[in-house]
């Protein structure tokens, strides 16, 4: 009998599938950040709602500027003091903008972790890398100076690093661009969180090397069963690592659904632009197709669509539109009052 068949023929039991929690583990509800700089008030996130569920990858893409890193990095409040944050970040029934510093910092690096974009920014060139992956265990942890350097030791052998013994001693300059991006991710595991939030973490990486680091994430979701939210200017990063996907512009998503629903039948002109944007094999087409003109000034961004001066389906209401996303089918939604249109867009 093969273990399929021998799997169902047990009986099932309360014990064996336990009572699934339907709640998302992260529900953000319209999350906004704004940053004051002299006269100015730029207002890099707008309105930015959605859900990650348990287990899951969640992509969120778009262009530089958009407010991808700073949505992200303000979901456990990373932000500089000017930064002002409004709306909600629901966490095991917390509201994590609301949370005092101190039980702040036990989920910050705890229960939610971060991988940053560039490892040069982020790690210390004069400390070697022991000591700063250690630094996370020692804030959130009960182990001895024993039980950090063997917990830094697995975890240097989880994310791919050979001989950790020894390379622990070294300093990051001593370490490849890709093997600096393996630290930062060992930091981020450290107390192994639910939560890792991924912050273009492949971009300055040559594309072997980062075929292997959306692969080893791929990997560590499975094996230590945490969600993640993985930020990218890259379609292709995101269509190759994520089950779902939220399109941002101008401090807006503007559109949602699954990754296979964004690249088979996208519903937003900007997705159609970014998808034009991509090289492909399964084409004929021997030129890029660039969205045209510069995204808007976030400081003072014009009323109604953002994305209507680089349009090709832009209409008259669509400057006096209170944008909202639309459902176009179930969980797929776009903000694109032309959205049944945006189909034939793209074949032309």
């Amino acid at each position: 009998m093969s273990p399929a068949r021998a799997n169902e023929s047990l009986p099932v039991t309360a014990e064996q599938n336990p009572p699934v929690s339907t709640e998302p583990l992260l529900r953000v509800e319209d999350l906004h950040v704004r940053f004051k700089a002299d006269a100015r008030t730029v207002e890099a996130v707008d309105g930015v709602s959605f859900d990650l569920e348990r287990g899951e990858i969640f992509g969120v893409v778009g262009e530089s500027g958009c407010g991808k890193s700073a949505m992200l990095r303000s979901l456990i409040r990373l932000l500089p003091s000017h930064a002002e944050t409004s709306g909600r970040v629901m966490y095991g029934g917390r509201d994590v903008l609301a949370l005092r510093e101190r039980p702040l910092r036990a989920l910050r690096g705890g229960e939610i972790s971060m991988i940053f974009q560039d490892p040069m920014t982020f790690l210390n060139p004069v400390l070697r890398v022991e000591e700063q992956i250690t630094e996370a265990l020692r804030q959130h942890t009960d182990l001895n100076r024993a039980g950090r350097r063997e917990r830094t030791i697995e975890l240097m052998r989880l994310v791919g690093i050979p001989l950790p013994e020894r390379r622990l001693r070294e300093y990051p300059h001593e370490f490849s661009g890709g093997m600096r991006q393996r630290v930062l991710i060992a930091i981020a595991l450290a107390c192994s969180p639910t939560i890792l939030l991924a912050d273009e973490p492949s971009t300055a990486l040559d594309v072997t090397i980062q075929d292997q680091i959306l692969k080893l994430l791929k990997h560590l979701r499975t094996k230590l069963g945490m969600s993640i939210v993985l930020v990218s200017h890259d379609l292709g990063v995101i269509a190759q690592t994520c089950e779902r996907v939220a399109v941002m512009y101008a401090g807006q998503i503007v559109e949602t659904a699954s990754v296979r629903d964004v690249i088979r039948n996208p519903r937003h002109p900007y997705t159609v632009g970014l998808l034009g944007s991509m090289p492909r094999i399964d084409t004929d087409d021997k030129y890029l197709r660039p969205i045209p003109g510069s995204p808007p000034s976030l400081s003072s961004p014009p009323e109604g669509c953002r994305f209507r001066d680089r349009c090709p389906l832009a209409i008259p209401e669509c400057a006096t539109w209170k944008t909202e996303l639309l459902p176009v089918r179930p969980a797929h939604a776009s903000r694109c009052l032309r959205h049944g249109e945006v189909g034939m867009a793209l074949n032309g």
